[in-house]
């Protein structure tokens, strides 16, 4: 009488395959989280840049100044200069804003230099006043940080961030919503 060959696994052979399965995945979720973060950075400066961009255009295009600003509420430039919380893209002549940011990923942090507090683009395009550093990072993480500088002539650039800059990210503002 021929035999039958059992064609599923057995419970042994189940319970050994989902332990190496959670062993790996426990491995792989930090990394998995670090990469994801990273990714926010990406998304959350190349962001900024085109809103600097934008805000930029629309000043040459609408042929007065526009102003791009921390915003709490999305309405309306925040004194804080608190660039987690978001931003907005603001047109004083027409009362408008026409570029909105929401806040930032808990993730992540900003740190922007002394001196002015919004970036305000003439009807030439340009940023008069000195020169605008805005840097971005993973909360805690310096290593991360990219910095997004903007000169007189109202172009923005991307750069890594130098230590200081990088440290000061590193510590962020704190976030009272």
């Amino acid at each position: 009488m021929p035999r039958h060959r059992s064609h599923g696994f057995t419970w042994t052979e189940l319970l050994a395959v989902m332990a190496v399965t959670g062993v790996l995945a426990s491995v792989a979720l930090p990394a998995l989280g670090e990469a994801l973060a990273r990714h926010r950075l990406r998304a959350t400066a190349d962001a900024l840049m085109d809103a600097l961009a934008r805000t930029r255009a629309t000043a040459v295009r609408r042929n007065h100044p526009t102003v791009l600003c921390a915003s709490r509420d999305g309405r309306a430039c925040s004194p804080s200069s608190d660039w987690t919380r978001g931003w907005i893209g603001w047109d004083d002549d027409q009362r408008t804003v026409f570029e909105s940011m929401e806040p930032l990923d808990d993730a992540l942090s900003a740190a922007r230099r002394p001196g002015r507090q919004a970036f305000t683009f003439g009807p030439d395009g340009t940023c008069p006043a000195s020169n605008q550093t805005i840097t971005l990072c993973v909360h805690g993480r310096p290593a991360t940080a990219v910095s997004i500088v903007v000169a007189l002539s109202g172009r923005a650039r991307r750069k890594t961030a130098t230590p200081e800059d990088a440290a000061a990210c590193a510590r962020p503002l704190s976030r009272k919503r």
